[in-house]
């Protein structure tokens, strides 16, 4: 038997002074809530610009909009740029309808330049409620 999904994961990796936040999975409060405290860690860097991949997430709700805030508050707090790449439609609609959208630079993929391999992951609390 293995070990349950958590629902959500956060990957970073640093490629030429840009440090790039992976999410993957539901971005919800409850990934907030576990996520926020690596967050903090990785946004003292001292990289130049933060690049937040929300490619792989299917789900953001009110606690998921509240960490993309939190961390371009941090970012801006550090005077570093930071740029959003796009997600599916059906996540980017929670982004627009808040209109959040117009808070971020928005790319519409990662650049050839940023997508190194590399990294580490840190996945959600494996004891999350069904």
């Amino acid at each position: 038997m293995g070990t349950p999904d958590p629902g959500f994961g956060l990957h970073h990796r640093v490629v030429d002074g840009s440090i790039i936040l992976t999410f993957r999975g539901e971005l919800d409060a409850w990934a907030d809530q576990e996520l926020a405290p690596r967050i903090a860690v990785l946004m003292n860097r001292p990289d130049t610009e933060v690049v937040v991949d929300l490619r792989q997430v299917t789900f953001l709700d009110a606690g998921g909009l509240r960490m993309l805030v939190r961390i371009k508050g941090q970012a801006a707090a550090r005077r570093r740029p930071l740029r959003l790449v796009r997600s599916s439609p059906r996540v980017w609609r929670v982004l627009r309808i808040t209109r959040l959208d117009r808070s971020f630079t928005v790319l519409d993929g990662m650049p050839a330049a940023l997508e190194a391999p590399g990294g580490t992951d840190c996945e959600g609390n494996l004891n999350r409620p069904a």
